[in-house]
């Protein structure tokens, strides 16, 4: 039986929603952080698959919902960028207050565009899902989407309960239009202490090659003081898949790597 324990924990601003998967004996944490909007629902089931594999391994693993998505507190118009950064760094300090052990993070998608420089002095080292760390092609393909199924609406009015800020509702999210705007300004040239290991799961058919883009911020990354990890996988994008599925080959690559992440844990301890 997996030992399991539901909290809502107290986040900068309100309570989050939380599951800890705990092992008997604790080897490393593992905090799953979701990505944005609709790619949270996309995901969802395979974080939880990935969760109780890093439990069965001897990790701690923390799955959570940002503040104001799913079964945490308040509303995603209330929420803000910053706000998001705080509660994963809360969660981090906390983990390190209580434990020598080593602390990774688990980055699917758009994830990785809350990820700041002091989550990265605190952390052991990164798993990287399809990332996407461009923050302005984000944004403008989240808008795209929305437009072309006719689902972005702005809201004009001010509000006093969201502090006179100009809203959107776009592909039935409501919220501030700042929130896009600071999502849209994150990249990887900001991350200047980007000197922790990462595993990079790349989706790519055997016989395709990476864009000119993608190598270039693959090299921003092995350019650190790091070690970076490629590791390509040619099953189905199970985020865009219209129906739910599991990429057992991503599982059995991303379970290599949690072996990896032990190994390295058991030298950093």
């Amino acid at each position: 039986m997996i030992s399991t324990h539901v909290e809502f924990y107290q986040g900068a601003k309100g309570p989050l929603f939380r599951i800890i998967r705990s092992p008997e004996q604790v080897l490393a944490h593992l905090l799953f952080i979701a990505p944005l909007f609709e790619q949270a629902n996309q995901t969802r089931h395979h974080i939880t698959r990935s969760a109780i594999n890093g439990y069965h391994q001897g990790l701690q693993t923390i799955v959570y919902d940002h503040y104001g998505t799913g079964d945490s507190g308040g509303e995603l118009v209330e929420a803000n960028l910053n706000l998001w950064q705080q509660d994963i760094q809360r969660q981090i300090e906390e983990i390190k207050a209580n434990s020598a052990k080593a602390i990774y993070l688990s980055l699917p998608l758009s994830a990785v565009l809350l990820l700041s420089d002091e989550m990265l002095t605190l952390v052991d080292g990164l798993i990287l899902l399809q990332p996407d760390f461009n923050g302005k092609r984000f944004v403008q393909q989240f808008k795209r989407l929305a437009l072309a199924a006719k689902l972005t609406q702005a809201d004009k009015k001010n509000s006093a309960e969201i502090n006179a800020q100009q809203t959107i509702d776009i592909a039935g999210y409501t919220m501030q239009e700042d929130l896009l705007e600071q999502l849209a300004g994150q990249n990887i040239p900001q991350l200047t202490s980007f000197n922790v290991d990462c595993y990079w799961f790349e989706w790519l058919a055997k016989t395709d090659e990476l864009s000119p883009g993608r190598l270039k911020q693959q090299q921003a990354l092995a350019n650190k003081t790091n070690k970076l990890i490629v590791q390509q996988v040619a099953a189905v994008k199970f985020w865009q898949a219209t129906e739910l599925q599991l990429s057992a080959e991503f599982l059995v690559q991303e379970q290599l790597a949690f072996s990896q992440l032990l190994s390295n844990a058991a030298e950093i301890s």
